[in-house]
């Protein structure tokens, strides 16, 4: 999710802040800030990314990412192929998806697939 700061709220109204954080888009986090607070949030139903892979074990920079997300889908657009089972099925480490493979994707346009916890 984006920073929350006065800057994301776009609205005065009857003297307080109201506005949106984010896009709302299905990939992205969105939510409504009220007084600089978030009080409501939604991640979508399905967050995708492309990245590459490691060359072997290792944290993928996936932003959106949060501990407890499951990782619904991997796939290797280079040389087509699924590679889900070279990946953690639960995110463990909130921005990242843990490599468990001692493959060498690091060359490999990979395509992910998470579903939210939350």
């Amino acid at each position: 999710m984006p920073a929350v700061t006065p800057d994301n709220v776009l609205v005065w109204l009857h003297g307080r802040r109201l506005g949106l954080v984010g896009d709302g888009s299905f990939s992205a986090s969105s939510g409504l800030m009220v007084d600089n607070q978030l009080v409501g949030s939604r991640r979508g139903p399905v967050i995708s990314q492309f990245a590459p892979g490691n060359n072997g074990a290792g944290g993928v920079a996936f932003p959106a990412a949060v501990d407890g997300d499951v990782v619904l889908f991997a796939l290797d657009l280079t040389t087509p192929a699924n590679v889900t089972s070279s990946f953690e099925a639960v995110i463990s480490a909130a921005g990242q998806i843990r490599q468990i493979s001692a493959a060498n994707l690091s060359t490999k346009n990979i395509f992910f697939q998470i579903a939210p916890a939350s």
